[in-house]
């Protein structure tokens, strides 16, 4: 344990470090082991002690605990500390599970406790087997890459409002056998706790359920997801510092608000730009764990989409899309009415400014035409559409015919199919010709505007937002 402590940098030489206890035999273990090599001079560690009664077992159950670690505390003349509270009142008033009300009083006392005593680490008894229940728990609730990294051998507190201080977790490459074969030798008969027999919590039925199941299929299962979880981390750690390389350039900070423009998040890999929508949302939340796969996925979903419109996200966030740019913002903005568009003729070739948009407009050769994924710019066939274009927002009765869905299609069903908002439909642009709309901007064009092989001049159109 000595070289996975010194390999991931766990101490820091002469350091005062917590050590969370409970009684059970993964954190006698994990004391027992960092008080020897303290004690040999193997690590220069000033080794403090504290446990947590939830309030949630037999009063003997817990005085048993307390008995045993005052002793244990007293034999290795280190310093204890005790605390307690109430879990269900707790469960009750923050509508929370007992196990998330309880992580949450256990890891406030922890805190509490390494700021009186002027402490930067605080070390758990999280064992290989934890770690294998955790990767687990993140594959059936449909983790992301985080999820499947599992816990790290060190990583910021959980909580927020504790900048500074550190989780460390020394014995992620020890089995649970380990441990209690550990504490047999030394002698000592660490306690039980039967809560962690009950089949109502996620991870106790993960531990007593599905991993026994799992074992039928493959007998060294664990080894299989201490793996994944590793591999996982590496990935992780890659897709975190590459993000961090981008993000200066990328994101446009202001309080309470980070912008980026959609054209550069569409250049990203996938896997990027969920990095750094997860970054954005880490930098706005004191607490981002409530930001899951699923959130960014609907994030990213709303990039491919050319509506304006905004998305609710858990912790009072709001990701709104605006054209070119996407902004995710603590609270959520009214979005402004949307004005019609007065009805102006484009300038071809040129540049034309009109209600909140500029627009340029190119004619090129047919063979120098290359479609991108911009929803905001497209190639009509010049002869088919002609110079003589306007700009204007819908009518009662406009029709077009839609490239790709065979036939004429009203536009109030078109707008309506494609998840327009109701109050946003006035402000979509259509680039009309003389018989009729060549372009309804942001989706798609009329089929009689495409490029096709005998095309020999193209009207290059692009819409830009134009705040002026």
């Amino acid at each position: 344990m000595l070289r996975y402590i010194q390999s991931h940098g766990l101490f820091s030489a002469a350091e005062r470090a917590l050590l969370a206890v409970s009684g059970g035999p993964d954190s006698t273990a994990l004391l027992l082991v960092l008080a020897h090599l303290a004690a040999a001079g193997a690590l220069k560690l000033d080794l403090w002690l504290a446990h947590f009664d939830h309030g949630l077992r037999r009063r003997a159950d817990r005085e048993a605990e307390k008995a045993f670690l005052s002793g244990l505390a007293a034999k290795l003349d280190l310093p204890l500390v005790v605390g307690q509270g109430d879990v269900r009142a707790h469960a009750r008033q923050q509508r929370l599970s007992l196990e998330e009300a309880a992580r949450e009083l256990r890891y406030r006392f922890l805190a509490e406790q390494s700021e009186k005593a002027g402490i930067r680490a605080v070390a758990t008894g999280h064992t290989a087997d934890d770690q294998t229940e955790t990767v687990l728990m993140h594959v059936v609730r449909g983790s992301g890459l985080a999820g499947l990294a599992g816990m790290r051998p060190s990583s910021s507190w959980p909580f927020p409002g504790h900048e500074g201080l550190l989780l460390v977790r020394p014995l992620l490459e020890v089995s649970r056998k380990e441990t209690e074969r550990y504490c047999q030798e030394e002698g000592l008969s660490p306690c039980l706790d039967v809560t962690n027999v009950l089949l109502g919590p996620l991870r106790n039925r993960i531990r007593h359920e599905l991993l026994p199941l799992l074992r039928r299929y493959n007998p060294r299962i664990e080894g299989a997801l201490l793996r994944l979880a590793a591999a996982s981390a590496s990935d992780l750690a890659y897709l975190e510092e590459t993000a961090g390389a981008f993000w200066p350039a990328l994101a446009i900070e202001d309080k309470g608000s980070v912008t980026f423009r959609r054209s550069e998040l569409a250049d990203l890999s996938p896997a990027m730009v969920n990095r750094l929508l997860l970054a954005a949302c880490q930098q706005l939340l004191a607490d981002a764990r409530q930001i899951e796969a699923v959130h960014i996925r609907s994030m990213v979903d709303a990039l491919a989409k050319p509506a304006v419109g905004q998305l609710s996200l858990p912790g009072g966030l709001t990701f709104a899309v605006d054209g070119e740019f996407v902004r995710l913002m603590l609270g959520r903005e009214e979005a402004p009415k949307a004005a019609p568009i007065a009805e102006t003729p484009l300038a071809v070739p040129g540049r034309t400014t009109l209600a909140g948009w500029l627009v340029e407009a190119d004619i090129l050769s047919g063979r120098k035409v290359k479609v991108g994924a911009d929803p905001y710019e497209a190639f009509l066939d010049y002869q088919a559409v002609g110079d003589r274009l306007t700009v204007r927002s819908r009518r009662r009765g406009d029709r077009f015919r839609p490239l790709g869905l065979g036939g004429e299609k009203k536009l109030q069903d078109y707008l309506v199919d494609a998840k327009v908002p109701r109050g946003e439909r006035d402000a979509v642009p259509l680039v009309c010709t003389s018989w009729g709309i060549a372009w309804v901007v942001g989706h798609r064009i009329d089929e009689r505007a495409m490029v096709g092989e005998p095309t020999g001049t193209v009207l290059h159109l692009r819409f830009r937002r134009h705040h002026t």
